[in-house]
């Protein structure tokens, strides 16, 4: 597919799409499911952007210096501009992502104790590409 100008397509169509997606993301129930769909939807490298960016967010989060995060994850200061100004764009937006964030790893830290193998990580190579990314 190729790339798509984001304003070559008219507001409402942009709206529309954009909408549909985010509608099929909060249907998503299952790990197992997200997987599948961002798999199934994206490229490796598109799946990799984004889980660097969420990153950078976590590192900025956890009062990382522009220059350690830009050595850790291989970022440009303007991705990491970027995601800080996203971040910080409101008070509200960056307690709400620093709640989900800190859940996210309450949950991982709980399972990681209760995990014995890599269950349905290890069952498809793309399950296991990104189980490595995760760690």
């Amino acid at each position: 597919m190729s790339k798509v100008k984001v304003y070559s397509i008219d507001k409402k169509e942009k709206q529309k799409i954009i909408n549909d997606l985010f509608e099929i993301f909060v249907e998503l129930k299952t790990k197992n499911e997200v997987f599948t769909f961002l798999l199934g939807l994206f490229t490796p490298s598109e799946v990799v952007m984004i889980a660097r960016r969420i990153q950078v967010v976590k590192m900025i989060i956890d009062g990382a210096c522009y220059d350690e995060i830009r050595i850790k994850l291989k970022v440009s200061n303007q991705t990491i501009t970027k995601m800080e100004h996203w971040l910080r764009g409101d008070d509200e937006k960056t307690e709400f992502i620093t709640r989900k964030i800190n859940s996210s790893r309450k949950r991982k830290e709980k399972s990681v104790t209760r995990r014995t193998d890599g269950g349905m990580l290890d069952k498809y190579a793309h399950h296991r590409f990104l189980k490595d990314l995760l760690g």
